[in-house]
């Protein structure tokens, strides 16, 4: 589980869950152990944010069904943020940069 969501887990980065249907019933086991994860995955749709991923055995879900992903025993999943940021046309020298 993504750094940003382990306060929410007591540092916990692998959680077992039992009997999901899909995504979107992960999700919502995941925030009734350690609420307020719901919010940060989620957006008030119940369609994963912008910038966080959810993959199921290495797929993104967005290249499958969505939240509607069947989750079966055995599957992995993983919720992780996006990573962006940087420099628009970087260069060798970085303003700020240090050696």
């Amino acid at each position: 589980m993504a750094g940003y969501l382990k306060d929410y887990t007591g540092r916990s980065v692998d959680l077992e869950i039992k009997s999901a249907v899909d995504i979107l019933d992960v999700v919502n086991q995941l925030d009734a152990r350690h609420p307020g994860i719901k919010d940060r995955v989620l957006d008030e749709h119940e369609k994963t944010r912008v910038y966080v991923n959810i993959f199921v055995n290495e797929e993104n879900i967005r290249d499958l069904g969505g939240e509607s992903t069947k989750a079966k025993d055995g599957d992995v999943i993983y919720i992780l943020p996006s990573v962006a940021g940087g420099k628009d046309g970087m260069s060798g020298d970085w303003e700020g940069a240090t050696s």
